[in-house]
């Protein structure tokens, strides 16, 4: 397997107390510039869905070879005075960004939109200029908006562009407190892969990665405490990343805000900030039936159907008849007794949402800004957004919020949002992308016989949301429109392809888009064969996932040495200190508008060179019928498996917790067992 090349994270020249301008004193702890990573394999998949054209009236291909893109500025710093600080401003190079990122409208309620842009301001053009060889900042954001005494916070800038000087002046205001960093961009710096957290928060899971292999991480800070001695540390001389486990005597609060460290023998450290959530791997459908005979019986029908397939979340978009009973407090009591929870769009002030949905498509949005130049538009809803997710953290403090971000102006789209909200969310839909090809532009479909553009998009994804944790909503519809063009449903073997490159690829949350019959968008609900079959599959997917999904929702990719037998994509996640899992995908499949043939991969062999710290005592797979055995040999850190007949996934896990198995089995006896009997059943 090719080597990906590493991110690199970009250091500051940061004085560690900068004086205010009130006499008090800020720590600056940390101030690093992350540039966007490039995936040029993936260029041939991005063709545009929408109507945007170039200066030939063709319709336009946002990405290119070699096509520039940009990052992020983050500022960590600690509140040393005695009183709280709200940050309402900052300034590049000297330029103020409230004057800017002007808007294009001012409502009065927060939910009402605005776009803003540099384009639009006010700035004379020799500032504007500076800003744009500053990297052309396209939003900020303070997290948390107010930092009280003691606590730690952090500024959040995308740059639209790389800057062009070697060093960037950041000067943040505050209400009372005003304080500066320079940040540089011409050493590499360790970073975080992944920051999470265990269901009772008990447990916090940090992936920090060195730009060289084998650097040896020698202390864990959480708020500038050191918890080294309550850390499990595991790293190898032969891996960049290392796993890091700390348990604390008593649990964070749920969705506070917290800045973790690791340093290095080195001297140089990882640094991120993060709220912390924890909970069981999200497995959500979106919307509802339509139909039902009254309000409650409908609710009641829909969520069993929901239960017995495995789904735990309901999306937004709840239709029909049923919406009032699904809202009210019988509704909210039933669900919680199903185990199935949801997404809202705005807190209802009694019950605490699984997510608060800021936004659907911003990127999709941001194509209509007609008062710019269409190659610049992207991003214009960010300090919308930016305020939007504050006012949501305050009305609903214990829900995450979450952001799904399209598949317009591909790739930069992903860079440009993911780290905005708490949880950064993409829809690949893959046989939308097939639909786009057979009705407008067949040359693309060539690109798309395999699911290889979800695999790409959580790819880019992970890249640019680390460490925060990624959810992937996938194609469960069939499209048609008034031209008579009729698109086929999702097959069930594109699912299971899908799931597993997006799990491989980093994602810790799955949900499908949608249910309901529609006019253009025809959900489950239409019961042909095909989407009882597809909805059956989900089911299936959906016991599998989640019976290892203490492991999926705390894990890491990482870059181990693998080979495989041909055809087998394979991708190693870490598991805390203690297990690896391997995603594997048989790619000797091809789709067309027919569906989908597969040729099972015989005799199919995987190695693995195990980081040094792992001593395995157990190694199976992880079905919808449960946990299975695995023949496999080690030899050294080298594990060889043997996995007979691979048709389309397998999921591997490699531990030296003795009790995991006998607890993963436990917990899909209890939770999905009978599910998957009545899903066969039904077949």
């Amino acid at each position: 397997m090719r080597k990906m090349k590493c991110t690199i994270w970009l250091a500051a020249v940061v004085a560690a107390a900068l004086t205010t301008g009130y006499g008090h004193a800020q720590q600056v702890t940390g101030a690093y510039w992350f540039a966007d990573k490039p995936f040029p394999e993936y260029i041939q998949l991005w063709q545009e869905g929408w109507s945007l054209k170039d200066e030939n009236g063709e319709k336009l291909i946002y990405a290119r070879p070699n096509m520039p893109l940009g990052g992020y500025v983050f500022v960590y710093f600690k509140n040393t005075t005695a009183q709280p600080i709200k940050l309402i401003d900052i300034k590049i190079q000297g330029i103020r960004l409230s004057e800017a990122l002007a808007q294009d409208s001012h409502p009065e309620r927060a939910e009402d939109r605005y776009r803003s842009s540099l384009l639009i301001s006010k700035l004379p053009k020799q500032q504007i200029d500076k800003l744009k060889d500053a990297g052309w900042p396209v939003w900020w954001k303070p997290e948390p908006p107010t930092v009280e005494p003691g606590g730690y916070g952090e500024i959040v800038i995308r740059l639209r562009r790389v800057p062009k000087p070697a060093r960037i002046n950041v000067e943040v205001h505050g209400e009372s407190a005003r304080f500066s960093a320079e940040v540089a961009a011409r050493s590499s710096r360790p970073w975080f892969e992944t920051i999470s957290f265990s269901p009772d928060l008990r447990n916090v899971y940090l992936y920090p990665r060195h730009p060289n292999s084998g650097m040896k991480p020698t202390k864990v800070l959480i708020d500038g405490r050191e918890l080294t001695r309550s850390a499990a540390i595991s790293w190898s001389k032969s891996t960049s990343t290392a796993a890091v486990v700390v348990r604390l005597k008593e649990p964070l609060k749920l969705m506070s805000y917290h800045n973790f460290r690791v340093a290095y023998s080195d001297g140089s450290c990882a640094q991120a900030g993060i709220r912390a959530w924890g909970h069981e791997m999200v497995y959500g459908m979106w919307s509802s039936p339509a139909g039902g005979d009254d309000p409650e019986s409908a609710t009641k029908s829909f969520i069993e159907e929901y239960a017995r397939h495995n789904i735990n979340a309901v999306m937004p978009y709840v239709v029909g008849v049923c919406r009032d009973y699904f809202h009210s407090d019988a509704g909210w009591e039933y669900c919680a007794r199903m185990g199935v929870e949801r997404m809202l769009h705005w807190p209802d002030g009694k019950h605490d949402a699984l997510f608060l949905f800021a936004m659907d498509e911003p990127d999709a949005n941001d194509a209509a800004f007609n008062e710019i130049d269409d190659r610049y538009r992207l991003g214009s809803h960010g300090r919308w957004l930016v305020k939007w997710t504050a006012q949501l953290h305050k009305s609903g403090p214990n829900s995450p919020v979450l952001l799904n971000i399209d598949n317009t102006y591909k790739p930069e789209n992903w860079y440009m949002y993911h780290q905005l909200a708490d949880i950064p969310c993409v829809d690949p839909y893959y046989t939308e992308q097939q639909d786009f090809a057979a009705r407008g532009d067949p040359f693309y479909f060539g690109f798309h016989t395999r699911p290889t553009y979800v695999q790409a998009v959580c790819t880019i994804s992970q890249s640019s949301c680390r460490p925060k944790p990624l959810h992937v909503i996938l194609c469960s519809t069939r499209y048609t429109n008034d031209e008579g063009y009729q698109g086929r449903y999702p097959t069930p073997e594109e699912k299971r392809m899908e799931v597993y490159y997006a799990i491989g690829s980093g994602a810790k949350g799955i949900s499908y888009w949608w249910f309901p019959k529609d006019k253009y968008c025809h959900g489950l609900d239409e019961r042909t064969a095909e989407a009882n079959a597809l909805w059956k599959e989900i089911g299936l997917l959906g016991a599998e996932v989640r019976t290892a999904g203490p492991l999926i929702t705390t894990s890491c990719p990482v870059e181990l040495p693998i080979k495989a037998t041909r055809f087998l994509w394979v991708r190693a996640l870490l598991c805390g200190t203690d297990t690896v899992a391997l995603s594997i995908v048989n790619e000797n499949a091809a789709s067309d508008r027919l569906g989908t043939i597969v040729k099972p991969v015989e005799n199919a062999r995987v190695s693995v060179e195990l980081p040094s710290w792992m001593a395995p005592k157990s190694i199976f797979h992880v079905t919808c019928d449960g946990l299975g055995d695995v023949a496999f040999e080690i030899k050294g850190r080298t594990l060889s498996l043997d996995l007979g007949r691979v048709n389309l996934s397998r999921f591997i896990v490699v531990t030296s917790d003795p009790g995991l198995r006998t607890r993963l089995q436990k917990r899909y006896d209890e939770m999905f067992a009978r599910n998957v009997a009545r899903l066969k059943g039904e077949g």
